[in-house]
């Protein structure tokens, strides 16, 4: 049964406080009821808001959330069903479902999420030169590492488990902020990505001021990648002078909490110069012109990476700026020695990239249309296809999900050629594309490979380099003549 409600006693909450108030509504809570909703930022139509839901679990790309509040709709509540699914082969479901958690538990590449969720990232990217710090301005700093390491990140908060139901990885917690102007405060124990946006990107390596930043993005609904993409920005060009404190309301300065949720209260409600970095990155870098343009981290295409420095990361970056999706379209390679790719490649090297990028394209099309979740999927493709078959009766096999992801891929290439959305704006930033100036990447600039690595890319997709189509034979390899006719 769907039912529709009036929210307007809802007008003005933020995620936390519509749901609590949905929970005593209701009389439901826990996994009895989930809530999904907007906060500010989705009312106030800002880009990059967010669709927010079970005090820590996220919807953020593409401003989902501003779609939402621009049809006017404030929360969704979805009440535990009282019926089982039946699926058609149970036990093999079952066995299938056992061999994907054996390949992610003997995985070290997806193991630790069963202990630390995505903590580990923070160490292990910064070693790497991947941990974007003061938006891109360095890739080193004088913060004690081992402070950073998973086991402090995690031990000393007051805790407990908030993992999706019937999850075994320890990804999701409630935190007790521990001391400090908001000591005693619950907040959602950021992933690697709030770590990242409410924290290293904008200079902030207070712990404590992190997770608390991170939970109030999340209540308000906004990306935290864009968030921290956009107050970087500010940041660093209040630093060098390229933006005045007339111009932004107040003084803002790297690694200031306070400053930072006053600019996202500003933005939320699109109040002075908030309503410019409602936005976006790109569209506020663009507004503002002049140097500080040149500091603004984006693809030309409008959105903004994930949050990590892919100067040192090249085949997110060429996934990101290539993709239809506005952030990864192919996702992070895993078991890509299943499609026949090499286990490993010279990260630095644009042929190489490019084949890896094309060689897995299809891959997260596939994951994404199972509805299931993206750490799980570091499974191998294979055991994801036997659960498929195992559960819908079909005989589906490693080589037909691939096929169905490129098919998917194509179709999403033609929805964004016929919103004028083509090649020429697949490039990133000044910024974004820039040669970092220390840090285990400083020897490596990806716009110097960068033409011929996405000639390369095209080619191995089969795609028109000139026009971004999918080219005639591709689809009609792919079952998409009528969409071959469309194009062409």
């Amino acid at each position: 049964m769907v039912e529709i409600r009036d929210a307007a006693h809802l007008a003005g909450k933020d995620t936390w406080e519509t749901q609590q108030a949905l929970e005593q509504e209701h009389g439901l809570s826990g996994h009895r009821m989930s809530v999904y909703a907007i906060g500010p930022a989705g009312e106030h139509l800002v880009r990059f808001a967010a669709i927010h839901g079970d005090y820590g679990h996220v919807a953020s790309k593409n401003g989902c959330g501003a779609v939402m509040g621009k049809k006017r709709l404030k929360a969704v509540c979805i009440v535990s069903g009282t019926k089982a699914l039946a699926a058609h082969d149970a036990r093999g479901l079952i066995q299938a479902a056992d061999d994907i958690a054996h390949d992610l538990k003997t995985d070290p590449a997806a193991s630790t999420l069963y202990t630390w969720g995505t903590l580990t990232a923070v160490v292990n990217l910064y070693k790497l030169g991947v941990l974007p710090i003061k938006n891109y301005t360095t890739n080193v700093s004088g913060v004690d590492l081992a402070e950073w390491e998973a086991t402090k990140l995690r031990h000393g908060f007051d805790h407990r488990g908030h993992q999706c139901n019937a999850c075994g990885m320890r990804h999701c917690h409630i935190q007790v902020i521990r001391t400090g102007p908001h000591a005693g405060e619950r907040v959602d124990e950021p992933e690697y990505e709030g770590w990242s946006g409410a924290g290293w990107q904008i200079g902030l390596t207070d712990k404590e001021a992190v997770s608390w930043l991170n939970t109030r993005i999340d209540r308000a609904c906004v990306d935290v990648n864009e968030f921290g993409w956009v107050c970087g920005w500010v940041m660093e060009c209040m630093e060098k002078g390229y933006l005045t404190e007339k111009q932004v309301g107040f003084t803002l300065a790297f690694g200031d909490a306070d400053g930072a949720y006053r600019l996202l209260q500003m933005i939320s409600h699109r109040e002075g110069f908030g309503d410019i970095l409602a936005e976006g990155t790109k569209r506020a870098a663009e507004a503002v012109g002049g140097e500080a343009a040149k500091c603004a981290v984006y693809t030309k295409k409008g959105a903004a990476p994930r949050g990590h420095d892919h100067r040192g990361r090249w085949e997110e970056m060429l996934d990101t700026c290539t993709a239809s999706s506005g952030t990864l379209e192919s996702g992070v390679p895993c078991h890509q020695t299943e499609l026949g790719l090499p286990a490993r490649i010279n990260p630095f090297d644009g042929e190489q990239v490019a084949t890896l990028v094309a060689g897995i394209r299809g891959r997260r099309h596939f994951e994404d249309s199972l509805g299931g979740c993206a750490f799980t999927f570091r499974t191998r493709m294979a055991n994801l296809a036997r659960a498929l078959s195992a559960a819908t009766g079909w005989s589906y096999t490693l080589e037909e999900g691939m096929r169905f992801g490129r098919r998917t891929a194509a179709i999403l290439r033609a929805f964004n050629l016929r919103c004028g959305i083509g090649p020429e704006v697949e490039y990133p930033s000044e910024r974004y594309g820039s040669r970092p100036v220390d840090g285990p990447a400083k020897d490596h600039c990806v716009m110097d490979q960068w033409e011929q690595m996405v000639d390369s890319w095209y080619a191995k997709v089969g795609y028109d380099r000139k026009t971004g189509k999918p080219k005639k034979d591709t689809l009609r390899a792919l079952g998409l003549d009528w969409l071959a006719r469309e194009l062409w």
